[in-house]
C-alpha cells in the first residue's frame, strides 16, 4: 500500500454545536493521549468492490490458502485455557489448529491432525494431561513431545525425535492469543503497529471475559466486518442511538504496517448526530449516554446531575469516571474521549479491539467452514475486575443460530444485544441482493471517506491474493 494522503478530501461533517470528533478530542478536559494525537497515513481511491468477491468459492479459496494461512489470526484470550493442559480447537474455514497451555506461562498451537492417520485431536473446550488420540490412543505431553504409541513395535519409523506434533506460530500482546500458520510471517508486534502504544493504558492484559457469543451469520466474512467499519449506518439501522451519537462526526484513520494495516473508527458519544432533530441537544445527548451505561454497567450508581451551562461531555466523562472508582476500587484517568467514544481498532484481516471504556468490546470475524456465504460473528465484553481481585473465570461462549436473537440468547449485552440484531437483519439482505444486482455492474460504490476502512480492506486482499 502506498502512504498517501488525500488533502481535498472532506472528512466528517459538523457543526458549531455538534463538532467533528477531532474539535471534541482538541477540548478534552484531561487532555489528549498518543492515540487521540495519532493520525493516519494512508486513504485509499477504490470506490468499486465486485460483488463477486463475496461468494464467488473460488475467491473464497484463495482468501484461506493467501490470506488466513499467512496473516496472524487471533485464536483466544489466556483466560480461555487458565490452567496447564487446558485446550481449544479453532477452526479458520477449512483449516483447523488447537492451542494449549503447556505451561503457566506458555502456550502452543498445533495443526488439529494425529500423526497416524488425520483425526481431529480437539473437538471442543476441554483439559487433560496429554494429548491424546480417541481413535486409536496415540499420546503426547502437552508440549506436543511424542509420549506413547499403542503398539509402537509396529511403526519402528516414528520415534521420539521425529514424532512430535508439528506446530504453528504463536505469539501473545495484552492477554490475546494470535497463531499464524506462515514460518516466515513477521512478528505478530509489527503487525500491531500503533496498537500496544495506544492501548497502553487500557491495559487489556487486565482485564477478563465477562461475557461472549459467537453467532453463526448468513453473510461472507467480509460483509460482516464491513457492517462495524462504519458509523455511515446508524442513522437507518441504529435510529436510537443517532440523538447521542455522532455517526457524521466520526474519524477514520489507517496507519500502515509491515503485515498490512490497522484502521481506527472513532464515533463521538454524548453529543447529538447531524441527522438528528434541531431540539436535539449536548445535554439530552449526555443524560442519554449517562443512563445507557448506567442500566448497563452500573446499575447502583445515581445519575449524573449536569449543569446545562458547563461542559457536558467533561461532566459525564468525570461522574463516569467516578462509578468506574467505585466499583473497581482503582483510579481512572483516562481523557473523556476513553470514557466516552467508541474508537475501534481494526486489525488485518479479522480482529478488531475497542479502546473504549463505554463499550469495551472484542469483534472476531471467521470465515465458514466451506460456504462463502456464511461466517462467524464472534464478541466479547472484555471487563476490569476489582483491584486486589483475583480474574474472574472467563465466560464461557454462547453459540446463536442463524436465525436467533443475540438480544434474547445473550442478555449481557443489554442495550447492545438489541443494536447487533439490527445489525444482523440487514446481512442476509446485503449477501442475497448483490448476487441480484445488474450484471453489466456488479460493484458497489462506496463514500471516499466514510467507508474508506473498507476500500483500503480490498486493497490488502489484493495484495496478498497476487502475491
Amino acid at each position: 500500500m502506498a502512504t498517501t494522503l488525500n488533502k481535498d478530501r472532506i472528512r466528517g461533517y459538523g457543526s458549531k454545536d455538534r463538532p467533528l470528533l477531532s474539535e471534541l478530542w482538541e477540548k478534552d478536559s484531561v487532555g489528549a493521549n498518543d492515540a487521540m494525537r495519532a493520525r493516519g497515513d494512508y486513504e485509499p481511491d477504490n470506490r468499486q468492490i465486485d460483488y463477486r468477491r463475496y461468494y464467488h468459492p473460488e475467491f473464497f479459496k484463495l482468501e484461506l490458502e493467501k490470506i488466513w494461512s499467512k496473516q496472524w489470526i487471533f485464536a483466544c484470550r489466556e483466560e480461555d485455557i487458565p490452567e496447564v493442559g487446558d485446550r481449544l480447537p479453532l477452526q479458520v474455514g477449512s483449516h483447523s489448529y488447537f492451542i494449549v497451555r503447556s505451561e503457566q506461562d506458555e502456550f502452543r498451537a498445533f495443526y488439529n491432525s494425529c500423526l497416524h492417520r488425520g483425526t481431529m485431536l480437539c473437538a471442543k473446550k476441554e483439559s487433560a494431561e496429554t494429548i491424546r488420540c480417541p481413535y486409536h490412543a496415540w499420546e503426547w505431553n502437552v508440549d506436543g513431545r511424542l509420549k506413547r504409541i499403542p503398539s509402537h513395535w509396529d511403526f519402528p519409523d516414528i520415534t521420539r525425535l521425529n514424532g512430535s506434533l508439528p506446530e504453528i506460530r504463536l505469539e501473545r500482546w495484552g492477554g490475546f492469543i494470535f497463531v499464524n500458520a506462515d514460518k516466515d510471517a513477521r512478528p505478530l508486534l509489527e503487525a500491531l503497529g500503533p496498537m500496544p502504544a495506544h492501548f497502553k493504558d487500557f491495559a487489556p492484559e487486565k482485564r477478563y471475559t465477562k461475557a461472549r457469543f459467537r453467532k453463526l451469520v448468513h453473510a461472507n466474512w467480509k460483509i460482516t466486518q464491513e457492517a462495524f467499519q462504519e458509523s455511515y449506518h446508524l442513522y437507518a439501522t441504529h435510529p436510537e442511538g443517532v440523538p447521542f451519537t455522532g455517526d457524521s462526526q466520526s474519524q477514520y484513520d489507517i496507519f500502515t504496517t509491515p503485515m498490512g494495516a490497522v484502521a481506527r473508527e472513532a464515533v463521538p458519544s454524548a453529543v447529538p448526530s447531524m441527522h438528528a432533530d434541531a431540539s436535539a441537544t449536548t445535554l439530552m445527548a449526555g443524560l442519554a449516554f449517562a443512563q445507557v451505561q448506567q442500566a448497563w454497567h452500573y446499575p447502583n450508581a445515581t445519575m449524573p446531575e449536569l449543569d446545562p451551562e458547563g461542559d457536558i461531555r467533561a461532566q459525564v466523562a468525570k461522574w463516569a469516571r467516578d462509578v468506574y472508582e467505585q466499583t473497581y476500587g482503582r483510579l481512572n484517568g483516562q481523557p473523556d474521549a476513553v470514557m466516552l467514544d467508541s474508537a475501534l481498532y481494526f486489525l488485518y484481516p479479522h480482529f478488531t479491539l475497542w479502546l473504549s471504556e463505554a463499550v469495551p468490546f472484542v469483534y472476531q470475524f471467521l470465515p465458514h467452514e466451506s460456504d462463502p456465504n456464511y461466517c462467524y460473528f464472534d464478541v466479547r465484553l472484555l471487563m476490569p475486575y476489582a483491584e486486589g481481585q483475583p480474574r474472574p473465570p472467563a465466560a464461557e461462549v454462547i453459540e446463536i443460530g442463524e436465525h436467533e436473537s443475540i438480544a434474547e440468547k445473550a442478555p449481557a449485552y443489554s442495550f447492545l444485544g438489541m443494536i447487533f440484531d439490527q445489525d444482523m437483519s440487514n446481512l442476509p439482505l446485503i449477501q442475497k441482493g448483490l448476487k441480484a444486482a445488474d450484471p453489466s455492474a456488479p460493484h458497489s460504490r462506496l463514500g471516499a471517506y466514510q467507508e474508506g476502512m473498507i476500500q483500503a480492506w480490498h486493497e490488502l486482499i489484493d495484495r496478498d491474493l497476487n502475491r
